[in-house]
């Protein structure tokens, strides 16, 4: 029996890969070869993909057009031959890259599992759980692909273009599906709010402390990539703070 064929992609602006999100891509670039995967990497070119009239009425949300161009990409993929296509966002970094694997998920569909550490109304530590499309996996044949495609592009028309807001197609529309139907997840491949990536800086604090109860409580194992979210990282002193997280993550493994 012939090997089933993986390709992982990513896509971002060639531009922003001298700083910190470059050392990320390199992360997924060494596992994929590790791994013997296929790899290809986009630029914005991605969002040709896109219908021209949802392109332009998301003009002004490149998050959005991100969110609806990776699923077409990963369509696309699966129609041309490969058996499973795995999407990897450009600020996603893998720190312990031989502990990450995807043969034994189960399901035809997976993505990443989001605990987000942030303060509530009452300026509380509380860990939200979310799934998250900064990591996703299908299989050929998987019902759950067209079915975002038809959701994701349903919703956009459906909504005004001054109504439109971050996540609403992605984390959002995955966290309230999966509740339901109980998509296949990546547990290992988590997203760090900004608070604990101040205290991985600063090597320790009570946003990663609250994180780790949160992976303990769970029952989870060890992570060992995560989305970093470039979108959260926008002053000098946030960028120089992702220097220090990233080099400190790729140097120990681990995040507690």
């Amino acid at each position: 029996m012939a090997a089933s064929r993986t390709i992982i992609l990513q896509s971002h602006n060639f531009q922003v890969l001298r700083g910190w999100i470059g050392p990320c891509v390199d992360s997924v670039r060494r596992w994929t070869e590790q791994r013997g995967y296929e790899y290809r990497f986009l630029g914005d070119e991605i969002f040709d993909l896109l219908p021209d009239d949802l392109r332009l009425k998301l003009q002004d949300h490149i998050a959005i057009q991100a969110d609806l161009a990776r699923l077409l990409l990963l369509r696309d993929a699966l129609d041309n031959g490969y058996d499973r296509a795995v999407w990897f966002d450009a600020d996603l970094l893998i720190f312990a890259p031989d502990r990450l694997e995807i043969e034994s998920i189960p399901e035809t569909n997976a993505f990443g599992r989001e605990l987000w550490v942030d303060l509530d109304v009452g300026k509380r530590l509380k860990t939200w759980r979310n799934l998250h499309n900064a990591a996703c996996i299908f299989r050929k044949g998987d019902p759950v692909l067209p079915f975002l495609i038809y959701a994701t592009e349903r919703i956009i028309n459906d909504t005004a273009a001054d109504k439109i807001t971050m996540q609403m197609v992605g984390p959002k529309l995955l966290t309230a599906l999966g509740n339901i139907v109980r998509f296949g997840r990546l547990n290992t491949v988590g997203a760090l709010s900004p608070l604990v990536l101040k205290d991985i800086a600063a090597g320790g604090g009570p946003a990663l402390d609250a994180l780790k109860v949160a992976v303990t409580k769970d029952k989870l194992p060890a992570p060992t990539a995560a989305n970093l979210r470039a979108s959260l990282a926008h002053s000098p002193e946030a960028g120089n703070r992702m220097d220090t997280v990233v080099a400190d993550l790729l140097r120990t493994g681990h995040l507690f």
